[in-house]
C-alpha cells in the first residue's frame, strides 16, 4: 500500500517542480533579454571606449594646435607646412569624432536603451522561482542578438 502512495505522488510532485508552460516561455524569454541586455552592455561600452579615445586624441591634438600657434614662424615654410599637417591630423581625428565612431556609439547606447527598457517592461519585478530559474539557465538557449 506504501509504494502505491509514492507511485502517485511522485509524477505530481515532478509536475509541481516545472512551471506551466506559459511561465517556462516567460523566464526563458527575461533570460534570454537579461542576457542580451549583458552582451549590448559589453558593446555599448566597448564602443563608448573608442570615442572616449577618439575624443582624447581631439584635445591632444587641439593643444598642440594651440602651443604651434602661439611660436608660429608664418615665415618659415617648414614650420608652416608642421603647422598644417598637425592641423589635417586634428580635421581627421575630428571627423571621426563626428563621423562613424561617433554613430557607431550612438546607435549601440540605442540599442541598449530599447533591450533595457523592454527587460524592465517584460520581466523587472516577476517573482520567477529561483530554483527554476537556475534549472533553466543551465540549457538555455537563445536566438542570435539582432
Amino acid at each position: 500500500m506504501g509504494l502505491g502512495l509514492v507511485a502517485v505522488l511522485a509524477p505530481g510532485t515532478a509536475k509541481a517542480q516545472l512551471p506551466p508552460p506559459p511561465e517556462v516561455a516567460e523566464i526563458t524569454a527575461c533570460l534570454c533579454l537579461q542576457q542580451a541586455v549583458s552582451a549590448f552592455s559589453a558593446t555599448m561600452n566597448a564602443k563608448k571606449q573608442a570615442l572616449d579615445t577618439v575624443t582624447g586624441q581631439l584635445a591632444d591634438l587641439d593643444s598642440q594646435l594651440a602651443r604651434e600657434r602661439s611660436t608660429l614662424d608664418v615665415n618659415n615654410p617648414d614650420a608652416v607646412a608642421r603647422y598644417k599637417a598637425l592641423l589635417e591630423r586634428r580635421d581627421a581625428a575630428y571627423r571621426q569624432s563626428i563621423g562613424p565612431v561617433h554613430a557607431d556609439a550612438t546607435q549601440s547606447t540605442a540599442r541598449y536603451n530599447a533591450r533595457v527598457s523592454e527587460y524592465n517592461a517584460r520581466c523587472a519585478n516577476r517573482p520567477f522561482n529561483a530554483a527554476i530559474v537556475a534549472q533553466m539557465q543551465v540549457n538555455l538557449a537563445c536566438p542570435p542578438l539582432q
